[in-house]
């Protein structure tokens, strides 16, 4: 017996009674929430415009740094909620974000649309906790280990000793390109420094289940970490693209 499925598109959005009261629908289905940045991107990030299969539309908070985020600056809320609103009356169906260090700011943000929000990859941490044997760990890649505290993961419901840390700020490439905004890459030494933090990950002796991607400069090589560790690896697109498949009309025949 042959069995058929057919995608036929998305499902319709519900306007609640938080939603604006002017809606322009463009056709996408996904908002990214980003930074202003000038650095570089590759595919595979979500600022990327190659990155996704579904139309996705962009937006920059305006007035908020990665320096804001580091420091949870919770004064920069309104403009945060501000950009998310204007996704939203776009008419997309959900909004993530180009930055990992959103995760604290989650739930007031969600709070104000009527649309799902996801702020971070990390909030994926708990939930992948749960599926695993107790003695297996989930590990966080993370563009800089002594960024990343207590408060950017609190939220997402775990502490940094519950997870395996590795951070990325020793790596040349990644940390020029990254963390102080090169505007050009070599995609070449960039992704030997991903696969080194890999392998050094694999050699720290942890038992891990999965990894998570708190950076999204990380996921173009989401497949050589997956190869190097051997366990299944999230971040916010493909976390997206979860999202998405929600949405999708797909019918079966049998």
């Amino acid at each position: 017996m042959s069995k058929q499925v057919t995608e036929t598109g998305y499902a319709p959005q519900a306007i609640g009674s938080g939603a604006p009261a002017v809606r322009s629908d463009c056709g996408h289905l996904a908002g990214v929430l980003t930074l202003r940045s000038a650095t570089a991107r590759l595919p595979g990030d979500p600022v990327h415009a190659a990155t996704f299969d579904f139309p996705v539309c962009h937006h920059a908070v305006e007035g908020v740094s990665i320096n804001d985020l580091i420091a949870v600056d919770r004064r920069r809320l309104p403009a945060m909620i501000a950009a998310a609103r204007h996704l939203e009356s776009l008419d997309v169906r959900f909004i993530v974000t180009s930055c990992g260090l959103f995760a604290p700011f989650q739930r007031e943000i969600a709070e104000q649309l009527s649309v799902p929000f996801l702020s971070s990859s990390l909030h994926a941490v708990s939930f992948l906790r749960g599926m695993l044997a107790p003695d297996r760990k989930v590990a966080v890649i993370t563009a800089h280990s002594g960024l990343l505290a207590e408060e950017h993961v609190r939220t997402a419901g775990f502490a940094l000793h519950e997870v395996v840390i590795q951070g990325m700020e020793c790596y040349p490439e990644f940390a020029r390109v990254v963390l102080q905004g090169g505007q050009d890459i070599d995609v070449v030494k960039l992704g030997n420094d991903v696969r080194d933090a890999a392998g050094s990950l694999a050699s720290r002796g942890e038992r891990i289940g999965a990894v998570v991607l708190e950076c999204p400069n990380l996921v173009t090589f989401r497949s050589e970490i997956q190869t190097i560790l051997r366990v299944p690896v999230f971040d916010i697109v493909n976390l997206a693209n979860f999202l998405a498949a929600g949405y999708a009309l797909t019918t079966y025949s049998v």
